[in-house]
């Protein structure tokens, strides 16, 4: 293109857009501070704008300085700003609606409170319940640093709230345990919160550890309160278990040397032995259970005996068999992957 047929089409596109805004060449002239012959030599190709205006000219003509340059409206940009635009009008109309929605329900459960109880009882309850609500749906919105240690602060202080409106309410001792147990409950995400915060480059083991010590916690504050005989002979038992499973999970994806097939298989595998091993633990520890044994779950003539007699539990071997077929392809897809790419190297 040459310099002539770069101001012609210069010139076409500030007419064009300034069309498209409505405004004249006087109009134009007086919001840049020009004369309305200056508008009409841009228009006519005669002469460009001072480098200086670009973005006064941008502004009165709704572009943006890329466009101004290249002469052409950039689509791309218009799209995304268009669906910013869209979805920061959603999430404003979300959050309108939750206030209103929260200012009515307190509003219509006073009045109803006063008028059938002449008291504030359950009312308190409502009141607690919103906050702790309030504290997820339009808090994060209005707090401008530190959202997360703020809004999980608020939310923690009106959980406790909440529960102490609950116990004010029915009364009884109670209270004692459910406080124990929601402090619990919350030192998990603040744990993590405070690993994140000060352990960054160790956050994911750091998160799995908390986690395994917090379920072991949590069992025995709950232990203490219910009592039973259920923590050491089952609840540890199934909960490390678990812990083991979720670390060899864990293990494969953060640790494992491998490509993404062969950690695939590995978690598939493991996915395949989860509720089998589960099972065949609780059989172990429950008397009477009277479930299936783990090699029960992958014996293709176990299955078909429990087919034959009408036991529908033999989908469930199925899917076991068919969860191990697919973890062992994987993983021999994962192997040969890995034994090429090492030969390349």
């Amino acid at each position: 293109m040459s310099e002539n047929d770069g101001k012609k089409s210069f010139g076409e596109y500030i007419r064009r857009k300034r069309l498209e805004a409505g405004l004249t060449q006087k109009e134009l002239a007086a919001q840049l501070f020009v004369t309305e012959s200056t508008i009409s030599k841009w228009e006519r190709a005669l002469s460009y704008p001072d480098v200086s205006m670009v973005t006064a000219i941008c502004a009165a003509l709704h572009i943006t300085e890329h466009e101004f340059f290249t002469a052409c409206d950039d689509d791309q940009a218009h799209a995304q700003e268009l669906a910013a635009n869209r979805w920061r009008r959603m999430v404003s109309g979300t959050r309108r609606f939750f206030a209103v929605s929260y200012i009515i329900a307190l509003v219509t459960c006073f009045i109803c409170d006063l008028a059938v109880f002449h008291t504030l009882d359950w009312f308190w309850i409502v009141l607690t319940s919103i906050a702790l609500s309030f504290c997820f749906t339009n808090l994060p919105f209005l707090v401008g640093r530190n959202k997360l240690p703020v809004c999980l602060g608020a939310a923690s202080g009106c959980l406790i709230l909440l529960l102490l409106s609950c116990w004010i309410y029915v009364g009884g001792w109670w209270i004692i345990g459910g406080l124990a147990i929601t402090a619990v409950c919350l030192a998990l995400p603040w744990s993590w919160w405070a690993v994140w915060r000060f352990y960054g480059k160790y956050v994911p083991p750091l998160c799995i550890a908390v986690l395994t010590v917090w379920l072991f916690l949590l069992l025995t504050v709950i232990w203490i309160f219910a009592g039973g005989d259920w923590l050491f002979s089952l609840a540890f038992p199934l909960a490390a278990e678990g812990a083991a499973f979720l670390w060899a999970g864990f293990a494969a994806i953060y640790w494992l040397p491998a490509g993404p097939w062969l950690k695939a298989g590995v978690i598939a595998l493991l996915a395949s032995f989860a509720t089998p091993v589960n099972n065949s633990l609780c059989n172990l520890l429950i008397e009477d259970m009277g479930g299936p044994r783990f090699w029960d779950y992958f014996s293709v003539r176990d299955m078909l005996e429990r087919r034959g007699t009408g036991d529908v539990s033999w989908v469930n071997s199925l899917i076991f068999q068919i969860m191990l077929v697919c973890s062992i392809a994987l993983i021999a897809v994962g192997a040969a992957a890995e034994m090429r790419r090492r030969k390349q190297a």
